[in-house]
């Protein structure tokens, strides 16, 4: 009778001892569950969030009906490459300023050592009429998702409807001045570059000289009607303190410039199917 007590009792401990291993377990299963949703990064749980901001300009002037306002999100934390987009708002038919924007973005692809910032222009038929020539830094290193205001400045030689400018007298591709002002769809401000990136297209010798917006760049070029192509384009190597990848990117886009156009003070640099590469505007050389 003793024995099958014992028994009995040992059988009725490892039952319970079985028990709650198995609860134990899953217990740890579901907590582990529950600390890995609230864990996860926000993007990951399907949530975006968004910068809001305003941009405005001075000027008193109509804009084209055509014209397209668009912001750019953008990690710009390496020096050495080219900026990162992580959103865009895009907004036909601005009207008047302030222009009211948001930009939507998945946080789980931002860090908190790196460096993000907005930029903005308003183009009109893929011509450059204003754009913004600061950065304005967002989310992280003390920055939040609100901008107040951004500025936005007419670029030389652009012509809004109902400014009542006239038109300009024909402006010739040889011996000018062209300021770069667009590298593929990136505006380029005056805080963007060391130095003001430009070309001068010489007359003798098919001569070309200019700048990236650090380093000095020389080559030679063959202009037959409306055909272009640049030969042996080389720069200097000096250690530039500002950005380098629009100076990259500048370089890089030559290299499949196959054709040029001139619209007003604006030259328009394509590549063979007539995507545009890079947009200048005549300028005046800077003194040095």
């Amino acid at each position: 009778m003793n024995r099958l007590c014992n028994a009995m009792a040992q059988a009725v401990f490892l039952f319970a001892g079985a028990t709650i291993m198995v609860c134990m377990k899953t217990l740890a299963i579901l907590s582990g569950a529950i600390m890995a949703a609230f864990l996860l990064p926000s993007g990951m749980r399907g949530q975006m969030l968004s910068i809001e901001g305003t941009a405005t300009y001075q000027e008193q002037t109509t804009l084209p009906a055509d014209a397209i306002f668009e912001a750019t999100l953008e990690d710009v934390s390496r020096a050495d490459a080219p900026a990162e987009r992580l959103g865009q708002a895009h907004i036909e038919q601005p009207g008047a300023p302030p222009l009211h924007f948001s930009i939507q973005y998945d946080p789980a692809q931002v860090q908190p050592n790196h460096v993000y910032a907005v930029r903005a222009h308003i183009s009109s038929g893929g011509r450059l009429l204003f754009t913004t020539n600061q950065r304005y830094q967002v989310l992280t290193l003390g920055h939040g998702s609100e901008i107040g205001s951004m500025s936005l400045h007419r670029v030389e030689g652009s012509t809004a409807a109902g400014s009542g400018s006239s038109a300009a007298a024909k402006v010739r591709l040889r011996e000018t001045y062209w300021k770069l002002v667009q590298v593929g769809d990136r505006p380029v401000g005056a805080g963007d570059t060391q130095q003001e990136a430009n070309l001068v297209f010489h007359s003798e010798s098919g001569r070309l000289t200019g700048s990236g917006g650090c380093n000095r760049l020389m080559g030679s070029y063959i202009a037959e009607g409306s055909s272009l192509h640049f030969n042996g384009v080389a720069s200097t190597r000096m250690a530039c303190a500002h950005r380098t990848e629009i100076e990259t990117s500048f370089l890089e886009a030559l290299e499949h410039v196959r054709s040029w156009k001139i619209a007003g003070q604006q030259l328009d640099l394509t590549d063979e199917s007539g995507r545009s590469l890079v947009k200048f505007v005549m300028g005046a050389p800077k003194a040095r």
